[in-house]
């Protein structure tokens, strides 16, 4: 049971590096949009979003506590940013629209957060139990 909580925080980790490497893309602008015309809030949540899912991925993987911490404000305050303030993100300049599509990949955001943060919690309740 521990290994299947190693391993599912080891998957969750690598997710998170996956979103590192989309903030870096859309840094470098290789994802669709001109990054460096971009509204202002997308550029510093991308920069801090990068921040804080390279803190995930390493903490996770090296089991360090503040890699812990990081995983769930990373995962907890895109919920709240995807859902309670997604009228924020999505209001752009006419450029910068969000499509249907785009809205619907938000919607799948949110429960993918939702979804790590329940797997993540139960990982770490399953590791913290002694063993029998």
């Amino acid at each position: 049971m521990k290994l299947a909580a190693k391993i599912v925080t080891w998957l969750i980790a690598l997710f998170y590096s996956y979103g590192a490497a989309v903030h870096v893309f859309n840094i470098l602008g290789v994802s669709g949009f001109d990054w460096s015309a971009a509204p202002l809030k997308w550029q510093v949540l991308d920069i801090l979003y990068l921040v804080i899912d390279l803190l995930v991925f390493v903490g996770l993987v090296l089991g360090w506590k503040i890699g812990f911490a990081a995983f769930y404000v990373a995962a907890i305050s895109q919920i709240f940013l995807y859902t309670v303030f997604r009228d924020w993100i999505v209001d752009v300049p006419a450029g910068f629209t969000v499509s249907e599509a785009q809205q619907g990949y938000l919607t799948a955001l949110v429960i993918f957060h939702c979804m790590t943060v329940i797997l993540f919690t139960s990982a770490l309740w399953i590791r913290s139990k002694p063993v029998q």
